[in-house]
């Protein structure tokens, strides 16, 4: 017992002893390491030694490349492989005070040969920089005027004041277009409120991209991420100019439109936002549309969101308007509220307008709806205007207009729209109370066929002037109305939710399966696919 006792007792002795000489030993610091930046290399460039980062340890760094296929090391000398982005770490050794540690940094080598260079622009820039990733510009103004063909221009968060609107120099090509690029989406913001052009005097943008003319236009260029603010005239313009796209922007308060295309051709404008454009408070200025395609060849305008035009202080404000020469153009997936002018238009004007389609956009709270017109006797020829929603309208909900000069329109093609509680403003006995208005009657028409929509809920369903060469039939007719057309099917479409505006069908909906003829839309408004009997109206039931 005794020969335990003593064991027990050693043992203890000896843990204490260890506890102790534990305490008594410092805890190390983790280093702080700073400043560990590489420049930027071309291929071909000469090996080169690394600068070792600051640290308040005195440790030795040893070096790695994550890509090999771009930069090996040995020792700190880096050797160049082949372009592309490798991850460069410094680790520290441990010392007697300080654990190890490690920083990183991206490693870039660019190829000369392919012409694609990155520049950039920072608020704390200076223009006397050469726009590298560690000496960006301070303008976009003087991005634009050195990026040529492949260059990536990337602009830096922050709040931009340009002097003078923001033109580009150069062309880019099918292979190596020039791209404005926000770092991060949303908050590049570009403010006109010190700009001397871009105004109501010049009619150009704050962003202007302008060739010499049709014959000679400024081509292959991307504005992508850029929020523009308080433009003076237009938020973004592209005119004489081809292969132009203008992509994930927003334009809030400016002078004219949004977003404008003239004289011009392959024009996308996809993912937008335009709010409160065509602000100028002067009555006598014509400031064009909040997104607008003007003689523009090929074109496409989708999935933008238009809204919150609410005052009339101008000749202008409505929400898409493709208008005069334009062709082959389509706008589609935009969804359009909140305006004191109509939703989406197609316009002639004086000119000829051909091969438009309209179709998959949602307008409410407008005054009107879609029009498709032509106010100065130019011709509208083969316009399509399917599988759209429009809802809550102060007059008509879808009009072939007739009014001004009203010039010729053919082939205008209305089918599988749902179109509800439109005439909100207007009596019984006024002519635009309707959700369908058919007016136009140049004795030049041709061929308009209202087919396979869902009318519902307007103070007039339907009204038309018994033109011989319209074609209103198979319609759901649902409320009071002055025309019906052939075959109609009268009574309540049974939505799933009218009051909260959700008017996909039901089960029992009297639209399921009933469209027939042609034109038929072979997808629906939420981009499923039509049955083999499709519904009436933007909705095919699920």
């Amino acid at each position: 017992m005794k020969t335990l006792f003593l064991r027990l007792s050693i043992l203890l002795l000896i843990t204490t002893i260890f506890s102790c000489n534990k305490k008594d030993e410092p805890s190390l610091l983790d280093p702080i390491i700073t400043e560990f930046t590489i420049p930027e290399k071309n291929i071909g460039d000469n090996p080169f030694e690394l600068t070792p980062p600051k640290s308040t340890s005195t440790g030795e760094f040893s070096y790695s490349s994550s890509n090999k296929n771009v930069a090996t090391i040995s020792g700190n000398t880096v050797t160049i492989v082949g372009k592309g982005i490798t991850t460069i770490s410094a680790t520290q050794a441990a010392t007697e005070n300080f654990t190890s540690g490690k920083i990183s940094s991206e490693f870039i080598v660019t190829d000369p040969s392919t012409i694609i260079s990155t520049l950039y622009v920072s608020t704390t820039g200076n223009d006397s920089n050469n726009g590298s990733r560690f000496k960006p510009f301070l303008t976009i103004n003087k991005a634009a005027e050195v990026a040529v063909a492949g260059d990536i221009v990337v602009i830096k968060s922050g709040t931009y004041y340009p002097t003078s609107k923001i033109s580009p120099s150069n062309s880019g090509t099918s292979n190596n277009p020039i791209t404005y690029l926000a770092e991060v989406k949303g908050e590049v913001i570009i403010d006109g409120s010190n700009s001397t052009d871009g105004n109501s005097s010049d009619r150009l943008g704050l962003i202007t991209i302008i060739g010499v003319n049709e014959s000679s236009p400024k081509s292959w260029i991307v504005i992508n991420g850029l929020t523009i603010n308080n433009a003076k005239w237009a938020g973004i313009m592209a005119r004489y100019s081809d292969n132009i796209k203008i992509k994930n922007c927003h334009t809030k308060n400016t002078g004219a439109s949004g977003i404008i295309g003239a004289n011009s051709s392959n024009i996308t404008v996809i993912s937008n936002k335009v709010e409160q454009a065509c602000y100028i408070s002067d009555k006598t200025q014509k400031t064009n549309e909040c997104i607008t395609m003007a003689s523009v060849a090929s074109f496409e305008v989708a999935y933008n969101i238009v809204s919150d035009r609410l005052l009339d202080l101008n000749i202008g404000g409505e929400g898409i308007d493709a208008k005069n020469s334009c062709s082959n153009g389509k706008i589609h997936h935009n969804t359009v509220f909140n305006l004191f002018r109509l939703g989406l238009y197609v316009d002639a004007y004086s000119k000829d307008i051909t091969n438009v389609e309209v179709y998959a956009n949602t307008v409410y709270n407008c005054s009107s709806g879609i029009i498709v017109a032509s106010e100065e006797g130019g011709t509208a020829t083969d316009i399509k205007v399917y599988d759209n929603l429009v809802y809550n309208i102060k007059t008509a909900g879808i009009r072939i207009a007739g009014y001004l000069n009203n010039g010729p329109l053919k082939n205008i093609s209305i089918y599988q729209n749902t179109v509800v509680r439109c005439g909100l403003d207007k009596t019984w006995t006024n002519w635009e109370n309707c959700g369908l208005l058919v007016e136009a009657d140049n004795p030049e028409n041709t061929n308009f066929i209202i087919r396979n929509n869902i009318f519902s809920e307007s103070t007039n369903q339907i009204r038309w002037k018994n033109q011989s060469y319209a074609t209103i039939d198979n319609n759901i007719v649902n409320g009071a109305t002055t025309a019906s057309g052939t075959n109609a099917i009268t009574g309540d479409p049974l939505f799933k939710n009218s009051s909260a505006a959700d008017f996909m069908l039901t089960e029992n909906s009297p639209a399921k399966d009933k469209a027939v003829g042609e034109p038929m839309a072979t997808i629906d408004l939420n981009d499923y696919t039509r049955d083999s009997k499709p519904d009436l109206g933007a909705f095919e039931f699920h």
